[in-house]
């Protein structure tokens, strides 16, 4: 970031935020897909990418701002999670990509968030938009399409910041959880059974899952996944990118077994993690997150895994 984007960042950046320790700085890194991805990091001399959820590595603003300014990292984000609130209510992110052109945004992004009148800005791209509001979500549900505008919801993740608000826009945070949980409904909604495509096949072995995997249209962003546990294209939160693996096996096989097996080889594996008890009737977290993704439903035809 130059001077200017610095000032832009330290005076544009909602006032309800600024007294938290929930910052991070990120290095710009360029994943296999060939997009940049943003990697939360600590300073220690150098950057070193850490775990966005590890509040033992969060700054206060100020402190971010001056590593930022120092020229010692590529920008700053903010970490949204239970220790971000307003008056007690959780904060939530919405990153919309791809809805502003020629620095303006389309219509049918300004009229999904009206309802939604909060602290909104430019993303780093300049093509997407990012606003902070008040609000609870529910346990499942983060990212789709509504009116056909890319949405994803992180409550529980690492937001880029850039503190260039959309003109018109509140300048803090306000609640909106009615508007929010309206919005949830919208993106969550299911796919009519007409939609959906043919049962999944079981009779693929591991190297055959993932030969098909790697050649899907969307097999850079398995690979990113499976071979380098990038986590930047979901909040830098472990769970969710566990869940992003298993929702793209699936396209390839329904086997409880088969599932583990393969996510035991990817980069993603935790094995101190996947035996932690996750549900009240005795799962663990691996159990429990690949009985999730099996539950998201079949995919459908018209995605673009196959």
């Amino acid at each position: 970031m130059t001077p200017g984007q610095v000032a832009q960042l330290e005076a544009g950046w909602p006032n309800a935020l600024r007294s938290m320790r929930a910052y991070l700085p990120y290095e710009l890194r360029r994943r296999a897909s060939g997009r940049w991805g943003k990697v939360p990091c600590r300073w220690a001399g150098r950057l070193y990418p850490v775990n966005a959820l590890d509040g033992r590595f969060h700054l206060t603003f100020e402190d971010a701002l001056s590593l930022l300014g120092a020229g010692r990292c590529d920008g700053i984000g903010v970490v949204l999670g239970p220790q971000l609130n307003l008056g007690g209510v959780p904060l939530v992110g919405l990153d919309l990509d791809d809805v502003v052109t020629r620095g303006r945004p389309l219509p049918g992004a300004l009229e999904l968030l009206a309802p939604l009148a909060s602290y909104t800005e430019f993303s780093i791209s300049g093509q997407g938009l990012h606003v902070v509001v008040a609000g609870r979500l529910p346990p499942a549900g983060r990212r789709g399409h509504v009116a056909g505008i890319g949405v994803e919801l992180i409550d529980c993740g690492y937001l880029a910041m850039t503190g260039k608000r959309l003109p018109g826009t509140p300048a803090d945070v306000a609640p909106h959880p009615e508007a929010l949980l309206a919005l949830h409904r919208q993106l969550i909604q299911v796919t009519s059974p007409a939609a959906r495509a043919c049962p999944v096949p079981n009779d693929l072995d591991d190297e055959a899952v993932l030969r098909r995997a790697r050649s899907a249209r969307n097999g850079a962003r398995f690979t990113d996944l499976f071979d380098h546990g990038d986590l930047s294209t979901h909040g830098n939160d472990p769970s969710r990118a566990d869940l992003a693996l298993l929702a793209h096996l699936r396209w390839y096989t329904h086997d409880p077994d088969q599932l583990r097996r393969l996510w035991a080889r990817s980069a993603l594996h935790r094995p101190e993690r996947w035996t932690r008890r996750a549900t009240r009737d005795g799962l663990d977290y691996a159990a429990a997150t690949i009985t999730r993704a099996l539950a998201l439903g079949q995919p459908h035809s018209t995605e673009e895994n196959p």
